[in-house]
Parts: structure tokens; sequence; C-alpha cells
């Protein structure tokens, strides 16, 4: 199955998804960043969790516990799992392979390359599972550039789908916020409600095409033609006025 889902805000909580997975299940994470903005994120994600964790440790220890010593001792030690080298942590790293596609030329010739590495080590349980591919961020990548059209994006979703469906492999789509701007228009799952013109500005369209080639349709629209969707239950009912609203625009490129 291929589906978008909007339930982690950011690649943390996918990550912790991944290493509580009980048994483990041959996941790749390819990454639509370099490996140094992807690593900035995910530091300053554990470096946020852990101030909250110790900014509220210590009114939870004192309902508990009246010894401030008890606090200190307690508090500082709360680290992520992440950073914590345990053995559920390294067995999960067995079947995790991460991929940096910083540009969606590297992107689409990645997919179009893909074949499911082996894990020499896994259980028999482990290889009868297909396992996942999940795209981190694949909107924000094409964002801002003239792939970002239906055209662009049509060709990089059939890649991906196409890349699952020969390895027998499940397909998800995560849009990550900004842990540094979260309200930021250009990442984030707000990204599938954004509208895209049908054709590059780079291509030349003449008189008689330049009307219909300067219509736009949303994003999930294109999407829901390989991905189904996967949301919150809070958002079920903002997920419903959205088709409602591209229904018009599905129409007309059918």
């Amino acid at each position: 199955m291929n589906f978008i889902t909007t339930r982690y805000d950011n690649v943390l909580d996918l990550l912790e998804e991944v290493i509580r997975r009980d048994p483990p299940v041959p996941t790749d994470l390819i990454i639509c960043s370099t490996r140094d903005e992807f690593r900035e994120q995910l530091l300053a994600l554990v470096n946020h969790e852990e101030s909250d964790a110790l900014a509220h440790a210590p009114a939870t220890q004192a309902q508990i516990d009246s010894e401030s010593e008890h606090i200190q001792t307690i508090a500082p030690t709360r680290k992520h799992m992440l950073l914590l080298p345990t053995l559920q942590l390294l067995n999960a790293s067995r079947f995790c392979n991460l991929a940096f596609c910083p540009t969606t030329t590297t992107l689409r010739g990645y997919l179009a390359g893909y074949c499911r590495p082996t894990s020499p080590n896994a259980s028999g349980s482990a290889r009868s599972t297909s396992g996942w591919i999940f795209i981190l961020d694949i909107l924000a990548l094409h964002h801002g550039t003239s792939e970002f059209t239906l055209q662009g994006l049509s060709q990089t979703f059939a890649t991906a789908v196409s890349a699952a469906f020969r390895t027998n492999r499940q397909l998800g789509l995560v849009e990550c916020k900004d842990i540094r701007d979260p309200s930021s228009p250009t990442r984030g799952p707000s990204l599938w409600s954004a509208e895209v013109q049908l054709l590059s500005s780079a291509i030349k369209i003449g008189e008689d095409g330049a009307t219909w080639g300067r219509r736009t349709v949303c994003v999930l629209t294109i999407a829901k033609r390989w991905f189904q969707v996967q949301s919150t239950e809070g958002k079920d009912e903002q997920t419903g006025r959205h088709h409602a609203r591209v229904e018009s625009a599905e129409e007309m490129l059918m």
C-alpha cells in the first residue's frame, strides 16, 4: 500500500516508531536533504525535547518527592532514546537504512535504480516482511523549483511507486515541520494543500494553450492518483473539506 501520512510532525516521531517496532521491520528512509541538514534538524529536535523534559521534571518530582537532591539526581539523567546505547536501538539500527537525496534529480535517479537492501543478520520473521520505504519532505524538495508542478510531481510520484512495487515494499510519504520555524509555509504537511500549475513555467506554451497550461491544481489531488491518505483524527474533518474543494480540479484533469 502506498500512503501519505500526517501522523508525524517531525522526523523524530517517525524514528521513534521505527525503533519501537517489535519485531523490527526493514525500513529505508529516503531523506530529501543533505546529511548535514538532516543532522541539524535531528539534533535540534533532541535538544528541544530534552530541554522540555528537564523543565518539567522538577515540578513533577516535587509532587512525588520533596527532596530537592533527589530531583537534581533524576532530572539530568533524562535522555532521549536515540542517545541511549540500548540493545533495542542497536538491533533496530540493523534494519534501518538512510539515503540522502538533496535534489529532485538525485531523488529520481536513486528511485529509478532502487533495489531492496539485504540484511544478512536479519531474523526469519523480519525476512518474511516486505518492509517499508519512507520518503521525507518530498514536497519541500520540489517547492520553490520549476518541478513543483503537476508534471514534475507526477514524474517523481510515479518513479517512487515503481520502486516500491518493484521491491514489494510499502511506500509512505512524510512531510516534516522545520524545528527552527514550525510555521514555515515551505515545510510540513500544509504543503499538501498547496496549489501548483499543470506545467512548468519554463516550458513555452503557445497562445492557444496558455490559459490551460497555467491553471492550478492541489498537490493532494495529484498524489491521490497513487497514494491513500492517512491522517490523525483531529485532521479528518479538515481533510474532508479539502477533498471537496479540489474535486472540480480533479475532474478537469480526467
